[in-house]
């Protein structure tokens, strides 16, 4: 099955993210084949993630009493990007639990149709001294709602 066979409901479009950045590719992302390699595609969604905590909310999950450590990822390979490509990272919030977070991202190339990857990163907010688990401080949590899409 290629990924324009998947079912709808498993892809992603523009409308299913609440918040987008821009990022150009380099010249060095490429791989031997051509195309964006794969393990760039993981630091593409954590600065993706990063960027909004910080700079958009100035919110920053690893100073205090408080980290954020990532407890999984993954990405889905739709079709490649490569230099010099612009990609359009979409990102949104899945689930919102008690010390945990699930971000949803997606990967387009700006202003073109259809997504080219689909990620997820899911984050658990813990205690910076004893690394165990905690409820996610208020700031945060009222930040993250922010980013949930219905639907």
């Amino acid at each position: 099955m290629s990924a324009t066979d998947k079912p709808v409901e498993e892809r992603r479009d523009r409308s299913d993210f609440a918040w987008f950045m821009q990022m150009p590719t380099r010249w060095i992302d490429n791989d031997l084949y051509g195309h964006m390699n794969n393990a760039l595609y993981y630091s593409v969604f954590e600065n993706v993630v990063m960027s909004w905590l910080e700079i958009e909310k100035g919110l920053n999950p690893n100073t205090g009493n408080v980290r954020c450590f990532t407890a999984e990822n993954g990405c889905r390979y739709l079709s490649a990007v490569k230099y010099p490509d612009v990609l359009d990272c979409g990102l949104r919030v899945a689930h919102l639990g008690n010390s945990s977070v699930r971000y949803e991202l997606g990967i387009f190339v700006a202003e073109r149709e259809p997504i080219r990857a689909m990620g997820h990163i899911i984050d658990v907010f813990v205690d910076a001294s004893t690394e165990r688990p905690i409820r996610i401080p208020d700031e945060f949590r009222q930040a993250l709602g922010s980013l949930q899409v219905t639907g």
